[in-house]
């Protein structure tokens, strides 16, 4: 699988689940200052080894950033769960490959992003490797 076509395929997934944002899902440092909110940033960040040490098993992390209005972080927590949500279903990308992406239930991360004057939460998911070329 591509990369274009996996980055594509959990764009279109992601605006067609998660209602709250429309069409405001951006890859990393791509959002604009003044984005309405919320919205949401994706990217991914690397490879983590497997458990077992095989190097057949790696998995890709994928982090989705919820950015909502400054002054409540409790207004994006329902995004945050729909993202979630949405992620759990199968995927498929433009190529009809379908991808199945697992949540990191401990790794949900709360911040704030003085860039975009937004209040954040990270959410981390992960996919088998083998998925690209």
């Amino acid at each position: 699988m591509e990369y274009s076509d996996l980055r594509e395929g959990i764009y279109n997934h992601l605006v067609a689940n998660v209602a709250a944002v429309g069409n405001r899902v951006f890859w990393g440092w791509t959002a604009p200052a003044d984005s309405v909110k919320p919205f949401l940033t994706m990217s991914f960040a690397g490879e983590l080894p497997s458990a077992t040490g095989n190097k057949c098993a790696l998995l890709m992390q994928l982090d989705v950033e919820v950015f909502g209005d400054e002054s409540n972080i409790l207004a994006i927590d329902p995004v945050a769960d729909d993202v979630v949500r949405a992620l759990a279903l199968p995927v498929t990308t433009p190529a009809g490959r379908t991808i199945q992406l697992d949540y990191v239930r401990d790794a949900r991360f709360d911040a704030w992003s003085e860039a975009l004057r937004a209040s954040m939460i990270r959410l981390k998911f992960v996919l088998p490797s083998d998925l690209w070329v």
